[in-house]
């Protein structure tokens, strides 16, 4: 059984520790596309035009600049209209046209990724106004070398197992908007842990258009339809390590709870995650859970809500496969505040999660 440690201890706000106090580089060279060779002034493939970009297919991509006139000047060219999301440049990709046409964005990391680091990835993305057709989802591709094959098809996961010498990884992305959106800029983002030979990232729609899944349009989709996107502002950067000193109070990262409820929203699942990745590797530690509320009804009431709310953590962890013996959860109710007792203080923070590690006793 696993003992709680005084409360003496000092209370860390999980989002805060997990920020860490190293400023973040972006390891992504030329992210913005302000460096450039030359002003874009006719349909050339943008690779010949930039510095560290570079095309793994024969297919071809554009790029618009603020230098430019007519097709391709920023904000105004020949699929649209959109201002840069940073300085004065972006590119434009085919994501998905006929026959399977795609084209890609293949770029330099600064450095090779280091093996199970976790990164962050995420860039702006904005569906040109002449599309007639969005994507449903989006994935990058991280790889070893660069990759260069003969043709324009898609770069399935199946093409690009026969490329020799070639190792890779999809790492799927999630949008902060809808993908159909022409006015303004869209984040894709995402956290992976690096496998260690990543030194290379292309963006676009490694699917063929069978498996491509698309937002649904009201009417049917006819072989002149594509999807053409603008990508900006691409930012690639190293995270500090997942880490839990032992002995000191967590707060579980999550938007309180409902009065009655006790389910995780999507931010607490992805804090229940990275704690049990930390539990993954640390098998010496072992983790206390505990639930609270706010003094709002009956205390007899309060305390099993409370409880749920740190069964649904313990539960979770335990689905994703920490053993049994590795956890221990209770719910407390009102009896034991945050906030150094503060209890009528802001009551919608009462209703939380706590956790703390401690050494592992198997008994």
């Amino acid at each position: 059984m696993i003992k709680l440690y005084s409360r003496v201890t000092v209370l860390f706000i999980f989002g805060l520790f997990f920020t860490g106090s190293i400023l973040a580089q972006n390891l992504i060279l030329n992210p913005s596309f302000e460096n450039f060779k030359e002003c874009p002034t006719n349909m050339a493939n943008f690779d010949a035009l930039l510095e560290d970009i570079s095309l793994p297919t024969s297919s071809s991509g554009d790029y618009f600049n603020q230098c430019a006139s007519n097709d391709f000047n920023v904000p105004l060219n020949f699929k649209g209209e959109q201002q840069a999301s940073e300085g004065a440049a972006y590119v434009g990709l085919y994501f998905y046209a006929l026959n399977d046409y795609r084209e890609y964005l293949q770029l330099n990391t600064a450095k090779t990724l280091r093996e199970k680091h976790p990164y962050k990835i995420s860039f702006q993305l904005s569906l040109a106004e002449h599309s007639s057709l969005a994507l449903k989802n989006m994935s990058i591709l991280m790889t070893n070398a660069k990759v260069k094959v003969p043709n324009s098809s898609a770069l399935t996961s199946s093409r690009m197992d026969l490329q020799e010498g070639i190792e890779f990884h999809e790492v799927k992305l999630k949008a902060d908007k809808s993908l159909s959106k022409t006015d303004g800029w869209v984040t894709l983002s995402a956290e992976f842990d690096a496998k260690g030979f990543e030194n290379h990232m292309m963006i676009g729609n490694f699917n063929d258009n069978e498996n491509t899944q698309l937002l649904k349009t009201e009417r049917s989709i006819i072989p002149s339809d594509f999807s053409y996107y603008y990508v900006d502002n691409i930012q690639l950067e190293e995270l500090p390590r997942i880490n839990y000193e032992k002995d000191k109070i967590y707060v579980l990262e999550s938007k309180p709870f409902e009065p009655k409820g006790y389910e995780l929203d999507a931010e607490a699942i992805a804090s229940v995650k990275k704690i049990f990745k930390f539990l993954k590797e640390n098998a010496d530690v072992q983790m206390k859970i505990t639930g609270h509320s706010n003094d709002a009804g009956n205390p007899e009431y309060n305390k099993f809500v409370s409880s749920l709310r740190a069964r649904a953590v313990a539960l979770y962890l335990k689905k994703l496969g920490v053993e049994d013996n590795r956890i221990v959860w209770e719910g407390v109710g009102e009896t034991k505040p945050l906030r150094n007792g503060k209890l009528k203080e802001n009551q919608l923070k009462k209703r939380q999660v706590e956790f703390v590690m401690t050494n592992f006793e198997n008994q």
